[in-house]
């Protein structure tokens, strides 16, 4: 019973980032006799509960679907033949579950449901019903199951202490294109990172497309993937070829036409936390991306084929790699997420060539690392996750990264302190990973309030500037020069914002899931203005009790969301140089996916009800609206194939449960007809 596949779906309150079980790594089996006690009836009864609960993002048979499988070989290693007990699985369904109402269900309800779960992964039904008395076992693997972390090859996943480690025999590309120069300068058509350029600006030169003629707009082609979960990918194109992903596969298609020209599919050969991932870095013929079990993958850009395949983080710890990376001067830049279960985030560089590991930023610092004293208890499970992609000042070579929030989310007592480096920004030498500098936006986050979205990095009013948005609901303007904060507005509503998290419940703006989520602000430099999407969506939660389980959810609290016919979002506009605000649009739904500014007037953005808008970027009137079918979690790029301007939207971000969005992973194109 796990939540939506988005950002925080798998939050135990209401867990963007509903009803269903947390993406709890449960392939339980044992030999026919001596496994944990149940009856064929405690499991029929708790077969209601699951499909009334869990089935419509885990699937009828536990196979997974909107959200993980709960069952399958790759979960063994977590809870068979290890240190945890059957109460600790229990514990995380009947103190986080349904993620919506957590501890909602009565007591036989969690016992029979999770009586089910063994009844679905191979233990034998008996006489004597599961009591809670009966929890305190150890599960044993199934006879004859093949080794937990083995590869369709038969190799096994590395030790934990040898992370990362190489994967296979390392292979070139058949290709040399996009050079760094090529990024640094990229043609007008093409769109070849996840926010276009390293600077995160999101701005495409392209006027083919104007406040007069988008009214025109139609469909030119659609593609469809295949397949219902997370679609938060942002397209990446380049030289008239679009690369898409899921949460397995990698997709390569004719940008114009949709036709698919290859796809590779990665199998997990772990636990996989939390399945979505946003994208691709494209850079010297390779493809770069990570995998929900903490590989990082480097694929040919022409064929699809494994060049190397590094295993960089233990998902059975909670880790996975779901950002899109990136690429530059040789090296692949890449952090984990694992914040909300506890595990402690690193942002990496790799050699482009090997997947070597270059050198590491600790995210949570320890010892004598500067930063250590703002945890006086804590780091050992602190947190600070990368959840999107990273920004790169070309001229200095140094990367900016935003980090999310600290571990436990809700309960601050157990982490004393301003917890640096989550909620932040944190500004590091391309080449050495050495902090030059950091600002952050929330010390000691008690509210989820992430610091998720890329920066952006422009001039403009004299200065050297770099905005943030974060989930807390606030657009940051910092001077680089001085490193020091100069404007700060809102992106959403606020509530009880400056108080922490209650003991007893008490309902704040934004929740969670509010303010900005995994896609940030856009530039139009040429106008001098700033665009950004934001959710407008309160919860209710408190402090609850806090349990360290490897690879489980560590959050730390309770609690529910309004409800959410009643969330909404904004489009906001502001002053690039001064921050002052221009105008806004409020949204009939939350916005969460990524907003593009061109020169042709226009900012291109979409909602969760699957509408496609192209908005007049002077005052965000509608100039065109489409229904695409799927709510619009991903990227929206625009880019020209053979002189036709058009524009990419990825649809169908389904979360059954959280945001109540439905639609298959499709792929929309438009563009203006010819005169």
């Amino acid at each position: 019973m796990k939540a939506t596949p988005d950002r925080r779906s798998l939050l135990p309150y209401t867990l963007a980032g509903g009803s269903a079980l947390l993406a709890i790594s449960v392939a339980l089996a044992a030999t026919p006799m001596g496994g944990p006690p149940f009856t064929a009836a405690q499991a029929s009864s708790g077969a209601q509960v699951y499909t009334g609960n869990c089935a419509s993002c885990h699937g009828a048979q536990l196979q997974g679907g909107a959200g993980p499988a709960l069952s399958g070989t790759s979960f063994l290693t977590k809870w068979t033949g290890g240190s945890h007990q059957l109460s600790d699985l229990y514990a995380i369904i009947s103190q986080q579950m349904p993620l919506n109402k957590p501890g909602s269900l009565s007591a036989q309800q969690y016992l029979d449901v999770t009586a089910f779960i063994l009844s679905k992964n191979g233990y034998a039904a008996g006489s004597a019903a599961l009591k809670a008395s009966d929890l305190k076992v150890a599960l044993a693997r199934p006879t004859g199951s093949s080794t937990p972390g083995a590869s369709s090859s038969g190799s096994a996943a590395p030790a934990a202490g040898t992370l990362p480690r190489a994967m296979m025999t390392v292979k070139a590309a058949s290709t040399s294109a996009p050079t760094n120069a090529d990024l640094l300068n990229p043609a007008d058509g093409d769109w070849p990172m996840y926010n276009r350029t390293f600077d995160g600006q999101r701005y495409s030169p392209l006027s083919g497309i104007t406040a007069d003629n988008a009214s025109k707009l139609g469909v030119k082609c659609v593609f469809q993937v295949g397949e219902v979960g997370a679609f938060q990918v942002g397209p990446v194109v380049y030289q008239g070829k679009m690369y898409i992903t899921t949460a397995h596969a990698t997709i390569a298609l004719n940008a114009d036409t949709c036709t698919k020209l290859w796809t590779s599919t990665y199998t997990p050969k772990g636990p996989e936390p939390f399945n979505t991932n946003r994208g691709v870095a494209l850079y010297g013929g390779m493809l770069f991306r990570g995998t929900t079990d903490g590989h990082l993958l480097a694929l040919d850009a022409k064929t699809g084929a494994t060049l190397w395949d590094t295993w960089v983080a233990d998902s059975a710890k909670g880790y996975f790699l779901s950002a899109a990376p990136a690429a530059a001067n040789g090296l692949v830049y890449m952090g984990e997420a694992g914040a909300d279960w506890g595990a402690n985030g690193h942002i990496y560089a790799f050699d482009a060539k090997t997947g070597k590991r270059v050198w590491t930023f600790n995210v949570i610092p320890t010892g004598k690392e500067p930063g250590a004293e703002t945890w006086q208890k804590g780091a050992e499970h602190g947190g600070g996750s990368l959840w999107t992609t990273l920004t790169l000042d070309a001229a200095s070579n140094q990367l900016y990264v935003s980090i999310g929030n600290p571990a436990p989310d809700l309960n601050g007592g157990l982490r004393p302190g301003a917890n640096l480096y989550t909620d932040s920004v944190v500004v590091l030498d391309g080449k050495t990973g050495k902090l030059d500098w950091y600002a952050q936006q929330i010390p000691h986050d008690t509210h989820d309030w992430d610091t998720a979205a890329s920066p952006v990095l422009y001039e403009a009013g004299g200065k050297k500037i770099m905005t943030v948005a974060n989930k807390g609901g606030w657009i940051y303007f910092y001077d680089r020069d001085t490193k020091k904060l100069f404007a700060k507005e809102e992106t959403t509503t606020h509530l009880n914002a400056d108080k922490a998290v209650s003991l007893t419940g008490r309902r704040d703006c934004p929740g969670t899931l509010g303010g900005v989520e995994w896609n940030g602000p856009a530039l139009d430099p040429t106008a001098g203005m700033l665009y950004v999407n934001s959710v407008d969506w309160c919860a209710t939660y408190k402090i609850g009790e806090t349990r360290y389980v490897d690879g489980s959810f560590y959050f730390g609290g309770t609690g529910t969301f309004d409800p959410v016919k009643d969330a909404r979002g904004w489009v906001r506009a502001y002053n690039a140089a001064t921050g002052k605000p221009a105008w806004q649009k409020k949204m009939p739904t939350p916005m969460i996916s990524g907003i593009t500014p061109t020169a042709g007037g226009v900012v291109f953005t979409g909602d969760q009800n699957g509408d496609f808008y192209a908005l007049n970027a002077k005052d965000g009137a509608t100039l065109y609206r489409f229904r695409t079918g799927g709510s619009i979690g991903g990227g929206i790029v625009t880019y020209a194939v053979g002189g036709q301007q058009y524009v990419a939207v990825a649809s169908g971000n389904a979360s059954r449960s959280i945001w109540s969005t439905t639609g298959a992973a499709t792929i929309f194109v438009f563009g203006v007809p010819k005169e």
